[in-house]
């Protein structure tokens, strides 16, 4: 990239059942990162604002929006679909050199306000998928863990093995919404199929909450914080909607996204270079098929990866220390969050788990069905 580019601070707030209402908890995050940072609103170029009209149950999601993140009679802008688009959007216009500071906000009430499940139906083909009533997200998502377990011989234990790490990791994480410190296999297996074979524990929790994050051009970062995160590359792909025209086991357009987000970095050897990675995974099956198309472990070892731990904390590969989407999952903002999480671990600011000696991060993003639309970040400790 042209202009170093880098992400100055970050604030999470995240709840199962949000108390207030959605406006003061957006005011009370970006308030609280301004006076972190020691800035103003009028210190920020630009406001880039990510939610959803379907989940704030009205058009123009942001209106309401704009005042308490401090955005009015600002420059401001509004993304739909995942956080991490709206952060690739503002690393962009930071690019163009029209800004030197912006502030990028992602939030969801999808404990309170609406069904995750329920919004996902809308993203189904009205002429024939969504009357037909087969075809949901629980429905696909069980489809493609059987598409995986068929290629390659994984067992529903892996999964289960996978979902007891993030729920101890998520222990260890103080925005997650969901955790079990000393989660076993036997804990997932324990609790109810919601279609087989995705148990309720290796499924995402639905949560209220935000993420809001300041990013810099290179000088102005280095004036407002001593630790900025530097954005080394980034990438974005998407594939075919229909489900039955992609091989489910894989994931095409994650890796994609993330040969194109390498190449900017600089990076060859994904599983070598990289010190942790935030995966975005809303069921417990997804991690391995995401994270092996991203080059971090082999293809269909995620049995292998579960038995030896090698996405634990203390691993070859820390994948979701902060306990992933399994710990927390804000619907919208999900990506944003995943990015913050390698901020909190480059920062060294991870409290127990922090991966010690973190330098380079990697953090992705998915939407739409069977994480057909991928995006990739690569984070780093070093300038240039």
């Amino acid at each position: 990239m042209q202009r170093d580019i880098a992400i100055v601070a970050q604030a999470q707030v995240m709840t199962d059942s949000l108390d207030i209402p959605r406006e003061r908890m957006l005011f009370d995050l970006v308030k609280g990162l301004f006076d972190k940072v020691g800035i103003t609103r009028h210190d920020i170029d630009g406001f880039v604002l990510n939610s959803n009209d379907f989940e704030v149950g009205h058009t123009i999601a942001n209106v309401f929006e704009d005042t308490p993140c401090g955005a009015y009679m600002k420059d401001e802008t509004h993304v739909e679909a995942d956080g991490m688009w709206a952060a690739q959007y503002t690393t962009m216009r930071l690019l163009s050199g029209n800004y030197d500071t912006a502030l990028v906000v992602g939030n969801s009430s999808g404990a309170s306000t609406f069904r995750p499940y329920l919004v996902m139906d809308y993203q189904l083909n009205p002429t024939y998928d969504r009357q037909l009533g087969i075809l949901n997200e629980l429905s696909t998502a069980a489809l493609q863990a059987r598409a995986y377990m068929a290629k390659y011989g994984a067992e529903e234990d892996d999964f289960n093995e996978i979902a007891a790490r993030l729920l101890r990791n998520a222990a260890l994480n103080p925005y997650a919404v969901r955790s079990k410190a000393d989660a076993t296999a036997g804990d997932v297996l324990a609790s109810d199929y919601l279609y087989e074979p995705l148990r309720q524990l290796a499924c995402y929790p639905f949560t209220d909450g935000a993420c809001a994050m300041i990013l810099a051009s290179g000088k102005r970062a280095k004036e407002l914080t001593d630790k900025p995160v530097w954005i080394k590359g980034m990438g974005n792909s998407v594939d075919t909607y229909y489900v039955g025209e992609r091989d489910l086991a894989t994931s095409k357009s994650a890796r994609m996204a993330g040969e194109r987000a390498y190449k900017l970095a600089g990076i060859s050897n994904p599983a070598k270079q990289i010190d942790v990675a935030e995966v975005s995974a809303k069921f417990a099956y997804q991690e391995p098929i995401i994270s092996e198309a991203l080059g971090l472990f082999k293809e269909g070892s995620a049995g292998k990866v579960a038995s030896k731990g090698l996405a634990d904390l203390g691993g070859s590969m820390p994948v979701c220390p902060s306990g992933g989407g399994l710990g927390a999952y804000v619907f919208t903002a999900n990506g944003l969050v995943r990015v913050a999480e390698c901020v909190r671990q480059l920062k060294g600011e991870a409290g127990e788990a922090q991966v010690s000696g973190a330098k380079t991060a990697l953090a992705h993003s998915q939407d739409g069905f069977c994480a057909q639309h991928n995006g990739v970040m690569v984070l780093s400790t070093e300038e240039g």
